[in-house]
């Protein structure tokens, strides 16, 4: 689901920075449409993570990372679901209160959540804007993160990753795990 969540967020991406290029009304309201489509699709697959998340095993963290490290990654982790899901809500009120409706893959519209507002569609814009752009910079980070321990520490982080790394490393619940902070090992950091 990883893969799959990054491959829409490229999409929608693009999508968002299509709308503004676009040459004529009609491709404008395609490209508004599908950005917000597969945005709320984000959100429903980002629900579905979370759930999958709660009954997943993962595997362990390499046995020379520092707990800082460990931390980082799990914050910039709950950060990323934080953002994933706030950002298509945002999106979808700010259409609602712009007076717009969503078509959901042009197969059906969704109703408004709220009442038509411009002054407050003008805020969530800028605010739908903001999560959009950091979530671009939680993106960069994340990859740097991943480069740097491929490249950097070479570990297997990356290639724990990939679609195909099953068996690659053991995989255990974390909850399971000893708490990496009362090892010894770790309060020598």
């Amino acid at each position: 689901m990883h893969w799959l969540t990054a491959g829409l967020m490229l999409l929608v991406f693009a999508l968002a920075f299509s709308i503004d290029l676009a040459t004529s009304r009609s491709s404008h309201t395609v490209f508004l449409q599908l950005h917000r489509s597969v945005g709320l699709t984000v959100w429903v697959l980002t629900m579905v993570r979370l759930v999958w998340r709660y009954f997943a095993k993962y595997p362990n963290w390499p046995s020379d990372m520092s707990h800082t490290m460990q931390v980082a990654a799990m914050a910039s982790e709950y950060a990323f679901y934080a953002l994933l899901l706030a950002q298509p809500i945002l999106g979808l009120l700010q259409t609602s209160a712009h007076g717009d409706h969503v078509d959901l893959f042009f197969i059906g519209q969704l109703p408004a959540l709220i009442e038509k507002n411009r002054p407050l569609a003008q805020q969530l814009l800028t605010a739908h804007m903001s999560v959009g752009f950091s979530l671009l910079g939680l993106i960069a980070l994340h990859v740097s993160a991943a480069l740097f321990h491929h490249f950097w520490r070479r570990d297997d982080t990356l290639t724990a990753m990939l679609p195909a790394a099953n068996g690659w490393r053991p995989l255990h619940s974390r909850a399971d795990q000893p708490c990496e902070a009362n090892t010894p090992s770790a309060t020598a950091e």
